[in-house]
This record gives C-alpha cells, structure tokens and sequence, in this order.
C-alpha cells in the first residue's frame, strides 16, 4: 500500500500543515520486529501526521498503510488503533482538508477493515486504553462521530469525575 502512493508522499502535508513523507516511518513500522520499535516509530507517525486537532493528506494516505501493517502484525495496541481513530475524528472537523476522492476508496475501505479486525480480536483487548479507543472507532463508524469522541476523550481522571457528579 506504502508503494501505491509513492509519486505523491513527498507532496503531502501532515498535521503541522508542512510537507511530510510518512512512507520512511511507515516502511519502518511494516519491518517493526518488537513492540519497542514500534512504538518509536508510532510516536513520530502520531507526532507529525495530527497536530492539536489539524491533519493534513499525509495523515489520510497513511491511514489505509497504518490498517494494512496492523491487522500484518496482529497489533492490538492502543497507538495503531488510537491514531486510526484521531485521523477519522480529524477528517470530519471543517477545518482539516477534505479526503481526496482518488483516496476515498482505500480509506474508507481500510477503516470497514479495522472495524472487522477489532471486532474480531475484540475478546483479546486487554489495555484499558485500547478498549475504550475501540470503542470510540465503533461509535464513529456507526454514525455517532460525537459518542465516539467523548469515549475517546473517556480517561479514568474523567470518568472519575463523571461517576463523582452523577452518584455513580
């Protein structure tokens, strides 16, 4: 997938609205052997293609390579599935650009895939996190975008909270 967008990664802008070429990362990411590893590359993919709420075309075309390498290693972890999600909620936000049309097809694809994938690993999510993200992506992928952000948003200082105000 990685290969299929070759002649226009360099084009791409990324959550800080300047160029970023997320095929090195992701390449790295498909050869990723441990789980540290991962994780560093993960962190720069999250760091450069969402920023504060803004995502460019970079984060959208990284999107279908980010699902394609997870569901390949088997990830369950709550970075892949987390920086799936804050890409969709991004997309719908009027400021960010639209998903180009030519991309429409692989993205929305990818996600449908996602969503089959957790759903089928879902007895195996063991991380808070990752199962509160999963959650928040089936929210979003069913028509309640608003649902699945406050699920995201959802942490244990919040829902603390929230249990405190309501007597829970």
């Amino acid at each position: 997938m990685i290969e299929k967008y070759a002649h226009i990664w360099s084009r791409l802008n990324g959550g800080y609205k300047i160029p970023y070429n997320a095929a090195m990362p992701l390449n790295l990411l498909q050869k990723a052997t441990d789980e540290r590893s991962a994780e560093l590359v993960f962190d720069e993919l999250w760091d450069n293609l969402h920023h504060q709420g803004d995502v460019g075309e970079a984060s959208y075309y990284a999107l279908p390579c980010l699902v394609q390498t997870g569901m390949e290693q088997q990830w369950l972890h709550w970075k892949f599935i987390g920086l799936c999600l804050v890409i969709d909620h991004c997309r719908r936000a009027p400021h960010n650009p639209p998903l180009p049309l030519e991309l429409e097809p692989d993205y929305i694809g990818a996600l449908q895939q996602l969503e089959k994938y957790l759903l089928s690993h879902f007895q195996y999510i063991t991380d808070p996190v990752a199962f509160r993200l999963t959650l928040a992506f089936f929210a979003t992928q069913h028509g309640q975008a608003d649902l699945g952000k406050t699920i995201e948003y959802l942490d244990d200082d919040v829902l603390e909270e929230v249990q405190e105000h309501y007597g829970l």
